[in-house]
């Protein structure tokens, strides 16, 4: 990993550049004007940009709260969430296997109307339980009963948000990906979308056409999620270092071992030209 102390040095090598959107572009609030002067010097130069959220809600709903913390569209040439992609996929992964039928894990009510499910309060009438983004103040116990239930009853779980934390205005809250993880540990079967699993980034590849992964390069703060996914679609990397990890940057074993295992090219403290 090489430590490097502006973007700027970078974007001659990379014709194609995927940002991550929280921690890195905002915070969920408000907008960091250094990481916005980044997109519109790489739109100087010609680049394509490709905005990618583990979000759970449609594409559409990311744009238009890009728009209120105030990026335009001209800044971007692609945004995508996985909530866009589990919307893309849920017939053929879910309904064809399965069936229709969802037990929803703390699912609001938005989240059910976007995905249009027809759900139970019963776990043993679904077919398919699902998790989302989640209400702060969350913990893994309020999940205990209905994750010994889903085991019991072998249901599997969507996971249209696979992210473990998320850094909202500066305060750490649990993810989806979290309960997905430990349903995954106890032996449930789980389906998530997003980072950084293929098929979110297959959509980029093909929508861009994108050829040449070396002309590719991926910015983001979660090493287990951005970089991860880099590295599996043979991207070279760019972690921000002042993220959702930067609680960890003083336990230098604890980030060493996770810079061990996902190996990003490049470290900057923050986005900045």
């Amino acid at each position: 990993m090489r430590n490097i102390i502006s973007f700027k040095s970078l974007v001659k090598n990379y014709n194609f550049f995927l940002f991550d959107q929280w921690g890195v572009l905002h915070n969920g609030h408000k907008k960091f004007p250094k990481a916005e002067n980044c997109l519109k010097y790489l739109k100087e130069k010609n680049k394509k940009i490709i905005l990618i959220s583990n979000s759970s809600m449609p594409t559409a709903n990311s744009i238009s709260n890009l728009k209120k913390i105030g990026f335009s569209e001209t800044l971007y040439d692609l945004c995508i969430t996985s909530g866009q992609i589990a919307l893309n996929f849920i017939q053929k992964d879910i309904y064809d296997k399965y069936g229709k039928i969802c037990f929803p894990l703390k699912l609001s009510k938005d989240k059910i109307k976007v995905f249009n499910l027809k759900c139970t309060k019963d776990i043993k009438k679904a077919n398919f339980a699902m998790i989302a983004d989640l209400e702060a103040g969350l913990t893994i116990l309020d999940f205990a009963e209905d994750l010994d239930n889903m085991i019991k009853n072998n249901t599997p779980l969507l996971c249209s948000n696979p992210d473990f934390l998320v850094n909202d205005n500066n305060k750490l809250s649990m993810c989806g990906g979290t309960v997905a993880q430990l349903y995954e540990d106890m032996g449930g079967k789980v389906i998530r979308y997003g980072k950084p699993y293929e098929p979110i980034y297959r959509n980029i590849k093909k929508t861009m056409k994108i050829t040449n992964s070396s002309k590719v390069l991926v910015i983001g703060d979660s090493l287990w999620h951005d970089i991860a996914g880099g590295n599996q679609m043979g991207f070279d990397s760019l972690w921000i270092k002042n993220g959702i990890h930067k609680t960890k940057l003083n336990k230098k074993k604890e980030i060493q071992l996770l810079l061990e295992n996902y190996k990003p090219k490049y470290a900057i403290k923050e986005l900045k030209l």
